[in-house]
Protein backbone atom coordinates (compact mmCIF):
# COMPACT_ATOMS: atom_id res chain seq x y z
CA UNK A 1 0.00 0.00 0.00
CA UNK A 2 1.39 3.39 -1.01
CA UNK A 3 2.12 5.70 1.89
CA UNK A 4 1.35 9.14 0.48
CA UNK A 5 2.40 10.99 3.61
CA UNK A 6 5.82 9.39 3.54
CA UNK A 7 6.21 10.09 -0.20
CA UNK A 8 5.30 13.72 0.37
CA UNK A 9 7.91 13.93 3.09
CA UNK A 10 10.57 12.52 0.77
CA UNK A 11 9.69 15.07 -1.92
CA UNK A 12 9.95 17.94 0.54
CA UNK A 13 13.27 16.60 1.83
CA UNK A 14 14.68 16.35 -1.68
CA UNK A 15 13.59 19.89 -2.54
CA UNK A 16 15.13 21.19 0.67
CA UNK A 17 18.39 19.41 -0.10
CA UNK A 18 18.51 20.93 -3.59
CA UNK A 19 17.95 24.42 -2.16
CA UNK A 20 20.80 23.92 0.31
CA UNK A 21 23.16 22.72 -2.40
CA UNK A 22 22.33 25.67 -4.65
CA UNK A 23 22.87 28.09 -1.79
CA UNK A 24 26.32 26.63 -1.16
CA UNK A 25 27.27 26.88 -4.83
CA UNK A 26 26.12 30.48 -5.12
CA UNK A 27 27.84 31.75 -2.00
CA UNK A 28 31.02 29.71 -2.45
CA UNK A 29 32.12 30.18 1.14
CA UNK A 30 29.59 28.54 3.43
CA UNK A 31 28.98 25.35 5.37
CA UNK A 32 28.67 22.29 3.17
CA UNK A 33 28.61 18.51 3.65
CA UNK A 34 32.27 18.37 2.76
CA UNK A 35 34.28 15.39 1.73
CA UNK A 36 37.46 14.69 3.66
CA UNK A 37 39.92 17.52 3.11
CA UNK A 38 42.51 19.02 5.42
CA UNK A 39 43.66 22.54 6.07
CA UNK A 40 47.01 23.48 4.63
CA UNK A 41 50.03 23.78 6.87
CA UNK A 42 53.11 25.89 6.30
CA UNK A 43 55.24 22.78 5.81
CA UNK A 44 52.87 21.42 3.15
CA UNK A 45 53.08 24.69 1.22
CA UNK A 46 56.88 24.83 1.38
CA UNK A 47 57.19 21.16 0.42
CA UNK A 48 54.90 21.75 -2.57
CA UNK A 49 56.98 24.65 -3.84
CA UNK A 50 60.22 22.75 -3.28
CA UNK A 51 58.85 19.80 -5.25
CA UNK A 52 58.14 22.03 -8.25
CA UNK A 53 61.47 23.81 -8.69
CA UNK A 54 60.67 26.72 -6.35
CA UNK A 55 63.10 25.99 -3.54
CA UNK A 56 62.51 28.12 -0.44
CA UNK A 57 64.72 28.77 2.57
CA UNK A 58 63.80 30.38 5.87
CA UNK A 59 64.60 34.10 5.99
CA UNK A 60 65.69 35.09 9.50
CA UNK A 61 66.65 38.64 8.53
CA UNK A 62 63.07 39.92 8.86
CA UNK A 63 60.86 40.09 11.94
CA UNK A 64 57.56 38.34 11.27
CA UNK A 65 55.84 40.56 13.86
CA UNK A 66 56.23 43.47 11.45
CA UNK A 67 54.08 41.67 8.88
CA UNK A 68 51.22 40.45 11.07
CA UNK A 69 47.78 40.36 9.44
CA UNK A 70 44.70 39.66 11.56
CA UNK A 71 46.89 38.49 14.41
CA UNK A 72 48.69 35.95 12.19
CA UNK A 73 52.46 36.16 11.85
CA UNK A 74 53.74 34.82 8.54
CA UNK A 75 56.50 32.39 7.87
CA UNK A 76 59.09 34.30 5.83
CA UNK A 77 61.19 32.62 3.17
CA UNK A 78 63.70 33.44 0.47
CA UNK A 79 63.26 32.04 -3.01
CA UNK A 80 66.52 30.42 -4.11
CA UNK A 81 68.14 31.97 -7.19
CA UNK A 82 65.96 35.04 -6.76
CA UNK A 83 65.87 38.06 -4.51
CA UNK A 84 62.13 37.65 -4.02
CA UNK A 85 60.58 36.99 -0.60
CA UNK A 86 57.67 34.73 0.38
CA UNK A 87 55.30 35.45 3.27
CA UNK A 88 53.10 32.47 4.19
CA UNK A 89 50.00 33.19 6.30
CA UNK A 90 48.11 30.26 7.84
CA UNK A 91 44.68 31.30 9.13
CA UNK A 92 42.47 29.37 11.54
CA UNK A 93 39.63 29.19 9.04
CA UNK A 94 38.51 30.54 5.70
CA UNK A 95 36.40 33.31 7.17
CA UNK A 96 39.54 34.77 8.74
CA UNK A 97 41.47 34.43 5.51
CA UNK A 98 38.70 36.16 3.59
CA UNK A 99 38.06 38.94 6.10
CA UNK A 100 41.72 39.69 6.81
CA UNK A 101 43.31 39.12 3.46
CA UNK A 102 41.16 39.00 0.35
CA UNK A 103 39.61 42.33 1.37
CA UNK A 104 42.99 43.65 2.43
CA UNK A 105 44.41 46.94 1.18
CA UNK A 106 48.18 46.46 1.02
CA UNK A 107 48.83 50.12 1.75
CA UNK A 108 46.69 50.64 4.82
CA UNK A 109 45.82 47.65 6.98
CA UNK A 110 47.87 47.17 10.15
CA UNK A 111 50.40 49.71 8.86
CA UNK A 112 52.41 47.00 7.09
CA UNK A 113 54.93 48.28 4.60
CA UNK A 114 56.52 45.86 2.17
CA UNK A 115 59.78 46.95 0.61
CA UNK A 116 58.85 45.74 -2.87
CA UNK A 117 55.83 45.24 -5.05
CA UNK A 118 53.62 42.35 -3.96
CA UNK A 119 51.40 39.68 -5.50
CA UNK A 120 49.00 37.64 -3.38
CA UNK A 121 47.87 34.02 -3.86
CA UNK A 122 45.23 32.12 -1.88
CA UNK A 123 44.47 28.49 -1.14
CA UNK A 124 41.96 27.17 1.40
CA UNK A 125 43.05 28.60 4.78
CA UNK A 126 46.35 30.04 3.51
CA UNK A 127 47.50 33.22 1.81
CA UNK A 128 50.90 33.73 0.23
CA UNK A 129 52.52 37.06 -0.58
CA UNK A 130 55.31 37.24 -3.15
CA UNK A 131 57.42 40.37 -2.63
CA UNK A 132 59.46 41.52 -5.60
CA UNK A 133 63.01 42.84 -5.16
CA UNK A 134 61.82 46.19 -6.50
CA UNK A 135 59.19 48.76 -5.58
CA UNK A 136 56.31 50.23 -7.54
CA UNK A 137 58.23 53.41 -8.30
CA UNK A 138 61.50 51.78 -9.34
CA UNK A 139 62.78 52.10 -12.88
CA UNK A 140 63.26 48.66 -14.40
CA UNK A 141 64.49 47.34 -17.69
CA UNK A 142 62.28 45.08 -19.77
CA UNK A 143 64.27 41.96 -18.84
CA UNK A 144 63.68 42.47 -15.09
CA UNK A 145 59.95 42.93 -15.63
CA UNK A 146 59.79 39.90 -17.90
CA UNK A 147 61.66 37.62 -15.50
CA UNK A 148 59.54 38.57 -12.52
CA UNK A 149 56.34 38.16 -14.55
CA UNK A 150 57.46 34.65 -15.49
CA UNK A 151 58.14 33.86 -11.82
CA UNK A 152 54.75 35.21 -10.75
CA UNK A 153 53.03 33.09 -13.39
CA UNK A 154 54.90 29.94 -12.30
CA UNK A 155 53.86 30.55 -8.70
CA UNK A 156 50.27 31.20 -9.72
CA UNK A 157 50.21 27.92 -11.69
CA UNK A 158 51.77 26.01 -8.79
CA UNK A 159 49.19 27.31 -6.32
CA UNK A 160 46.35 26.62 -8.73
CA UNK A 161 47.41 23.09 -9.71
CA UNK A 162 49.01 21.67 -6.58
CA UNK A 163 47.57 23.57 -3.61
CA UNK A 164 44.06 24.12 -4.98
CA UNK A 165 43.82 20.95 -7.09
CA UNK A 166 42.82 23.17 -10.00
CA UNK A 167 41.45 21.87 -13.28
CA UNK A 168 41.32 23.28 -16.81
CA UNK A 169 38.78 22.49 -19.51
CA UNK A 170 39.12 23.78 -23.07
CA UNK A 171 36.12 24.03 -25.44
CA UNK A 172 36.63 24.06 -29.22
CA UNK A 173 34.35 24.73 -32.17
CA UNK A 174 34.38 26.21 -35.64
CA UNK A 175 32.19 27.54 -38.43
CA UNK A 176 32.93 28.37 -42.05
CA UNK A 177 35.00 31.47 -41.26
CA UNK A 178 35.79 31.24 -37.54
CA UNK A 179 37.42 28.95 -35.01
CA UNK A 180 36.57 29.49 -31.35
CA UNK A 181 38.29 28.53 -28.08
CA UNK A 182 36.88 28.86 -24.58
CA UNK A 183 39.10 28.00 -21.58
CA UNK A 184 37.71 27.43 -18.10
CA UNK A 185 40.02 27.12 -15.08
CA UNK A 186 38.34 26.20 -11.81
CA UNK A 187 38.49 24.44 -8.48
CA UNK A 188 35.99 23.50 -5.81
CA UNK A 189 37.49 22.39 -2.50
CA UNK A 190 35.31 21.24 0.41
CA UNK A 191 37.33 21.62 3.60
CA UNK A 192 36.75 21.29 7.33
CA UNK A 193 38.49 23.09 10.19
CA UNK A 194 39.51 21.62 13.55
CA UNK A 195 36.15 22.58 15.06
CA UNK A 196 34.14 20.70 12.45
CA UNK A 197 33.16 23.85 10.57
CA UNK A 198 32.82 22.98 6.89
CA UNK A 199 33.48 25.24 3.92
CA UNK A 200 33.48 25.22 0.15
CA UNK A 201 36.36 27.15 -1.40
CA UNK A 202 35.57 27.81 -5.07
CA UNK A 203 37.15 29.67 -7.95
CA UNK A 204 36.66 29.95 -11.70
CA UNK A 205 38.25 31.98 -14.46
CA UNK A 206 37.20 31.87 -18.09
CA UNK A 207 38.74 33.29 -21.25
CA UNK A 208 37.72 33.01 -24.89
CA UNK A 209 39.03 33.94 -28.31
CA UNK A 210 38.18 33.73 -31.99
CA UNK A 211 40.51 32.99 -34.89
CA UNK A 212 39.65 33.90 -38.47
CA UNK A 213 40.00 30.99 -40.89
CA UNK A 214 40.18 32.97 -44.10
CA UNK A 215 43.08 34.60 -45.93
CA UNK A 216 41.70 38.12 -46.35
CA UNK A 217 42.71 39.38 -42.89
CA UNK A 218 43.18 42.96 -44.04
CA UNK A 219 39.58 43.15 -45.20
CA UNK A 220 38.11 42.23 -41.81
CA UNK A 221 36.90 45.27 -39.93
CA UNK A 222 35.55 45.60 -36.42
CA UNK A 223 33.98 42.47 -34.93
CA UNK A 224 30.98 42.07 -32.66
CA UNK A 225 30.04 38.91 -30.80
CA UNK A 226 27.54 37.36 -28.41
CA UNK A 227 28.50 34.45 -26.16
CA UNK A 228 26.22 32.13 -24.21
CA UNK A 229 27.32 29.48 -21.69
CA UNK A 230 24.89 26.61 -21.95
CA UNK A 231 21.61 27.66 -20.35
CA UNK A 232 23.19 30.44 -18.29
CA UNK A 233 24.01 34.01 -19.20
CA UNK A 234 26.99 34.99 -21.32
CA UNK A 235 28.55 38.15 -22.63
CA UNK A 236 28.89 40.33 -25.70
CA UNK A 237 31.17 42.93 -27.18
CA UNK A 238 31.52 45.29 -30.12
CA UNK A 239 34.32 47.05 -31.97
CA UNK A 240 36.91 44.31 -31.45
CA UNK A 241 39.90 44.21 -33.81
CA UNK A 242 41.93 41.15 -34.84
CA UNK A 243 45.69 41.04 -34.36
CA UNK A 244 48.12 40.30 -37.18
CA UNK A 245 47.62 36.55 -36.70
CA UNK A 246 43.88 36.81 -37.22
CA UNK A 247 43.03 36.30 -33.53
CA UNK A 248 40.67 38.40 -31.46
CA UNK A 249 40.59 37.94 -27.69
CA UNK A 250 37.13 38.20 -26.15
CA UNK A 251 38.46 38.85 -22.66
CA UNK A 252 38.11 36.98 -19.38
CA UNK A 253 36.13 37.03 -16.16
CA UNK A 254 35.78 35.15 -12.89
CA UNK A 255 37.12 35.03 -9.35
CA UNK A 256 36.58 33.38 -5.99
CA UNK A 257 33.15 32.28 -4.85
CA UNK A 258 30.21 31.44 -7.03
CA UNK A 259 29.37 28.14 -8.67
CA UNK A 260 31.61 25.82 -10.65
CA UNK A 261 28.91 24.14 -12.72
CA UNK A 262 30.44 23.29 -16.10
CA UNK A 263 28.52 24.30 -19.23
CA UNK A 264 27.92 21.52 -21.74
CA UNK A 265 28.55 23.86 -24.64
CA UNK A 266 29.41 27.45 -25.50
CA UNK A 267 27.51 29.24 -28.26
CA UNK A 268 29.15 32.21 -30.01
CA UNK A 269 27.62 34.43 -32.68
CA UNK A 270 30.09 36.55 -34.68
CA UNK A 271 29.12 39.63 -36.67
CA UNK A 272 31.56 41.27 -39.11
CA UNK A 273 31.42 43.05 -42.48
CA UNK A 274 27.61 42.76 -42.59
CA UNK A 275 27.93 39.00 -42.11
CA UNK A 276 26.81 36.81 -39.22
CA UNK A 277 27.90 33.31 -38.27
CA UNK A 278 27.34 31.05 -35.25
CA UNK A 279 29.50 28.30 -33.84
CA UNK A 280 29.13 25.79 -30.99
CA UNK A 281 32.11 25.01 -28.76
CA UNK A 282 32.32 21.72 -26.88
CA UNK A 283 34.97 20.20 -24.56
Amino acid sequence: MLNLKKSKFYVIAIIAAVVVILAVIIVGLKKTPAADSAWLTENEIIDTFNAHDLALEKDSSKNSSNYTIGGIKPGIFELNESDSTFYVYIFDNMDERYDNFILWDFDNIDNIEFDGSVNAYHSKNASIVLEAPFGNGDTLDSNEISEFSKLANVISDTVFLYLNDGKTIVYHGESEHWRGTYTLKYYSNPIEDENGQRYLDTYRWETSQLAYRGDDLKNIGAISYKLKRGLSSGGEGTGLIMNDEGIVNLGGSGGNGGGTTLPQEIAITVIWNDQEESLILEP
